[in-house]
């Protein structure tokens, strides 16, 4: 029998197994031999699956899982943990295996002439960095002890022994190099050739090839950097702080530019899913009138450069969220969220690139530019990927559970959580006078509707954080009145709350006001009214009519000799901004299904008025419907009704009666044939069917029932409203402010067959006593 052949993880593990024999020997040479076959093994493997999908994107067969195995990319990705965390645990008796091992990223990579590698598939060969950092953090973990300094108060900090210390100090420096230098492949990898050997769009092609290993390039940093600070490394927590901070520097001599715009915080990475003709002409309303339209290049670098700002600003709130909820026993996460604020770095010779003094306008329009990304937010948005790396950093901070067990998570699932972190920061740069240029800026976005991804749609985006910014100032908030201080020293954090108090309030109405006199200059569209007209009238023409109490009515269209009366529906307390194309306000429900529901209803409404304006004939009965009596009085009466006879009674008082003899005990009940049928088939107000009659509730007075055949309406028809064939109107007025109504007109045409109907009343309790 042939034996089973060996798969590529067995192969890769025997070769890891090798390096790793290495290291526990302490023989780097022979290491670095066996890492180098394993390397070598692993490229060719992903060689081998490498192909293109249908569209030309680079596709590998490796990325395919299924329900009874993971993707074998990730099974070989996993072979690297074991060698880090032997490496780790001899970096005091030899760094080299450790420092050898972070640039296995690196070895994996495409070189000149390999195979384009799929996304997926960098994404996971880029992971390996945390993975490497966070079995560093394990063993600086291990390794630290409690410690209280002398004559301060019980703060406890985690210190290293000194070797151990030395030894890390000396290492993490390289490790976070490697990690950096990942990002001078890039320019070879993707192409980025000298300017004016490519066109524009060969050029912008390169740039949206290269954004996936960017993106997760950068929130893997961030990643390492939340690792260090949540294991209070302060070594760890500082080279990470500022390999973000610096992030753009590794690849900057290939891209030094930036796009002149008006507005570039309006400028998301989501512009990288279009081609270069239409992302150009989405771009060009963003600069300056004066200015020619950017490059790729230029569009690009301001791309990246808007992503970085929101990693660190997002990152930064998160680890001041941290300290504001005591999830770590010393302040090292405001600390760096203030370090990362200021884009602090140690090396004043090599600041970063673009450095600039951040300000409260910065701050305050870099956060509203993320709640301008919502407004336009479906999955795999830009804005979805900055709620998911939230939730991937707070992650790590997830309670032990029991596996198997169901529970509630408690870490963070997006951004929405850290509204509290982002109104300190505010408050710690909040101006003593002025607005710091705040709601001029605010101001010439709330002008120019037509620039802003989403329109009027990213305004309420921005005016709902404003609000909720203002609703938390109105609650205590001692988290914020601890942390706020730690950002900028000697806060008077009362005065800043009422300053920006009076910054929110008039951001708001410079807001407000503006879509006010854009929403008062602009009509209702007509196509959107058109659409709901067309929609009722198919309604009010299709089967089956919604009549309370009557069934099988036929609906259709009136013949021209056929008496019809106009009826008018009226819908109050229609907001204008609905109306508009695109809406100026978010809808809470689906208007056009809510007319179409009411007009239905209505046409109901107008049956049953006209049915009781019919000729009754009035009979007295002995006794209320939930007394036997009653049925005995009107056992004659129910055959001369018609087929499907129908009583209807005073849902307040003789429907409650007979709803508590649906569920009354046997010897309790009646000597009465009664049933419920299902509700869904007749109606809400059904009660029960008694005696082969089905009893409904309405708004009756006590005593007061009408006896009837369900079939008495024989159709319900609608006459043309005007010779185009049309067979509703509808028409929108404003009655107050920017409310108003909408009014449907049809000509309603009923047939009713000769039924007898019959009044039926009893007797007063009240007379009898």
């Amino acid at each position: 029998m042939r034996d089973e052949l060996t798969r590529p993880e067995e192969i890769l593990e025997e070769l890891g197994d090798k390096v790793v024999a290495q290291i526990e020997r302490l023989a780097p040479v022979a290491f670095d031999g066996a890492f180098r076959e394993m390397t070598q093994y692993h490229r060719f493997l992903i060689a081998v699956g490498a192909s293109r999908d249908p569209d030309g994107a680079p596709f590998n067969f490796a990325e395919i899982a299924g329900n009874a195995w993971q993707a074998p990319h990730k099974e070989w990705i996993r072979q690297y943990r074991r060698l880090f965390e032997r490496a780790a645990d001899k970096l005091v008796d030899d760094n080299h295996f450790i420092r050898s091992l972070a640039y296995t990223p690196g070895r994996l990579l495409p070189r000149p002439g390999d195979p384009d590698l799929s996304p997926n598939v960098v994404r996971s060969i880029l992971d390996l960095g945390p993975i490497l950092v966070s079995r560093l953090q394990a063993w600086l973990t291990k390794r630290t002890t409690v410690e209280t300094r002398e004559g301060q108060a019980a703060a406890p900090r985690l210190v290293l022994a000194g070797s151990d210390a030395k030894a890390y100090e000396n290492l993490m420096p390289e490790i976070v190099g490697a990690w950096e230098s990942l990002l001078h492949h890039v320019p070879s990898i993707y192409g980025w050739r000298e300017r004016g050997d490519q066109d524009d769009v060969q050029r912008w092609a390169a740039f949206q090839a290269s954004w996936p290993f960017l993106w997760q390039h950068l929130t893997n940093t961030a990643y390492c950097l939340a690792t260090a600070v949540w294991n209070e490394d302060e070594v760890g927590a500082a080279l990470f702080r500022e390999a973000l901070v610096r992030w753009r520097d590794s690849f900057s001599h290939s891209l030094n530019v930036r796009a002149e715009l008006r507005h570039r915080r309006l400028l998301f990475p989501d512009i990288l899913d279009l081609g270069w003709a239409a992302a150009s002409a989405t771009a060009e309303p963003l600069g300056y009138d004066y200015m020619p339209p950017p490059g790729p290049d230029e569009l690009f670098a301001s791309v990246i450069r808007g992503a970085q700002d929101d990693v660190i600003l997002v990152t930064a709130a998160l680890l001041l969220f941290w300290t504001m909820h005591e999830k770590q026993s010393s302040d090292i996460g405001a600390r760096t969220a203030r370090s990362l604020q200021r884009r602090e770095t140690s090396d004043q010779d090599h600041r970063y690139i673009d450095e600039r003094a951040i300000g409260f306008r910065s701050l305050f329009l870099d956060l509203l530019r993320l709640e301008i990304s919502d407004a336009c937010q479906r999955d795999g948005s830009y804005s979805a990927n900055v709620d998911h790396l939230v939730a991937i950093l707070d992650n790590m901070t997830e309670r032990r559970v029991v596996p198997g067990r169901v529970f509630t998570p408690s870490t963070l699932h997006g951004r929405d959580s850290l509204l509290q972190s982002d109104l300190a920061t505010l408050l710690a740069f909040v101006p003593e006078d002025g607005d710091d240029g705040v709601l001029d800026r605010i101001a010439a976005l709330a002008r120019e509707e037509e620039v802003l991804p989403g329109g009027d749609a990213a305004l309420r985006a921005i005016l709902h954080q404003l609000e909720r910014f203002r609703t938390t100032l109105e609650e205590p908030t001692p988290s914020i009145d601890k942390v706020a201080p730690v950002l900028t020293p000697d806060l008077d954090v009362d005065r800043a709350k009422t300053r920006f108090r009076e910054i929110l309030t008039a951001a708001s109405t410079t807001i407000e006001s503006e879509r006010l006199h854009r929403l008062q200059s602009r009509s209702p569209d007509q196509k959107k009214l058109e659409g709901f007209r067309a929609a009722i009238e198919e309604a009010l023409l299709t089967a089956p009519a919604e009549v309370p109490f009557f069934r099988n009515v036929a609906v259709g269209k009136a013949t021209d000799d056929e008496a019809a009366e106009w009826r008018d529906m009226v819908f109050q307390g229609i907001g204008k901004a609905q109306l508009t194309e695109p809406p100026m306000e978010a809808a809470s429900w689906n208007l056009k299904e809510v007319l179409v529901s009411g007009a239905r209803e209505w046409a109901g409404r107008y049956a049953w008025n006209e049915f009781c304006l019919r000729h009754r004939t009035e009979a007295n009965v002995s006794a209320r419907p939930e007394d036997e009596a009653f049925w005995r009085d009107i056992e004659l009466l129910i055959p001369q009704v018609g087929p499907e006879p129908v009583l209807v009674v005073s849902r307040n008082a003789e429907g409650r009666a007979l709803r508590r003899f649906l569920y009354a005990p046997a010897a309790e009940r009646p000597r009465l044939d009664i049933q419920k049928r299902p509700v869904d088939e007749q109606g809400a107000s059904y009660i029960a069917t008694v005696e082969g009659v089905d009893v409904f509730g309405a708004d009756f007075r006590p005593g007061e029932a009408l006896l009837f055949s369900a079939n008495s309406l024989r159709s319900m028809c609608y006459a043309q409203t005007d010779p185009s064939g049309r067979f509703a109107e509808l028409t929108f007025e404003l009655s107050e402010g920017m409310t108003g109504k909408l009014c449907v007109r049809v000509r309603q045409s009923l047939e009713w067959l000769d039924r007898p109907i019959f009044d039926l009343k009893a007797p007063d309790p009240a007379d009898a006593d």
